[in-house]
């Protein structure tokens, strides 16, 4: 029986959630990957791994071989790989990419937007029905605050009063798995996903401070303090990038939307539960958690 499911970025954020789902329904799952013993360590025994980068186009031919829908997540050639294995893909009926909402003009476009917008226009372009899957930014973005509250009890940002819908990555992939094994599109469908709350930094962090016991505040940082601050964890230039998109969501404030709930029937997580799930990240001790349950 051939697999009918690819999941890329199987070991990822969003990935190895799905993964579980589908394994968890009895679904038949390949899940690509770079790293197999990472894989081994993390993902479900039924899923069957396969190596390979996004970028290569023959690897990307050899796990699609068979498959009928696919999960993709856009490498840094904006999806051009996949999308060259997937014109000569027989089996493949379906697309379900993860994408983000991105400037209409192109010419406002970063290179993080970029991927996102070119590679939903070069899978299209493939002729395999695409459901792109728009999801607010994820809870897991506080993440990038751990460092500060290793050292003390103030976050620094430079857009405190950003305010967005942030989701559980658990739930872009419940939508994801719901969206796989329902009907394709006749070409291409969009659905945007959202957390239950529009949140702003301040409130995130309270949420976490409440969680962890400690009474946190936060700091407005001017941009090249910032890029400063965390150029030791991530490049200038992607630093940079992130601000772009942060003033992009300031202008387009992203609403709460209903998709989460209308596509998988359970309301999305509140981003409490999704701290309360991840204090460890944070300092707090680990309270009967998987070995498998990282963030």
């Amino acid at each position: 029986m051939p697999d009918s499911v690819l999941v890329t970025g199987a070991t990822g954020t969003v990935g190895r959630h799905l993964t579980e789902l589908l394994c968890g329904r009895a679904v038949p799952v390949r899940a690509m990957v770079r790293d197999t013993g990472r894989a081994a360590a993390v993902l479900p025994a039924a899923a069957r791994t396969v190596p390979g980068d996004l970028t290569d186009p023959a690897a990307v031919a050899d796990a699609l071989d068979g498959v009928r829908t696919a999960f993709v997540v856009l490498a840094d050639d904006a999806g051009e790989a996949f999308a060259q294995a997937a014109e000569k893909a027989t089996a493949l009926r379906h697309l379900v990419v993860v994408s983000a909402d991105a400037p209409q003009d192109s010419a406002h476009r970063g290179p993080l937007f970029a991927r996102h917008a070119d590679g939903e226009t070069r899978l299209l372009a493939t002729g395999v029905p695409v459901t792109v899957l728009r999801p607010a930014p994820f809870a897991t973005q506080a993440l990038a605050w751990a460092a500060d509250l290793a050292v003390g009890d103030t976050v620094g940002v430079v857009h405190p009063d950003l305010a967005v819908p942030v989701i559980d990555p658990r739930d872009v992939a419940e939508a994801a798995a719901a969206v796989l094994r329902g009907p394709a599109p006749v070409r291409r469908r969009i659905l945007a996903l959202s957390g239950p709350d529009l949140l702003d930094v301040p409130a995130r962090v309270d949420i976490i401070g409440a969680v962890l016991g400690r009474r946190l505040s936060v700091t407005r940082l001017e941009p090249d303090a910032w890029v400063a601050r965390v150029v030791g964890r991530v490049p200038a230039a992607y630093a940079r990038g992130l601000l772009d998109v942060e003033r992009y969501l300031y202008e387009r404030r992203l609403p709460v939307v209903p998709t989460v709930r209308q596509i998988t029937g359970r309301p999305p997580r509140p981003f409490r539960t999704w701290a309360e799930d991840h204090a460890a990240a944070f300092g707090a001790p680990v309270r009967g958690r998987s070995s498998k349950e990282a963030p």
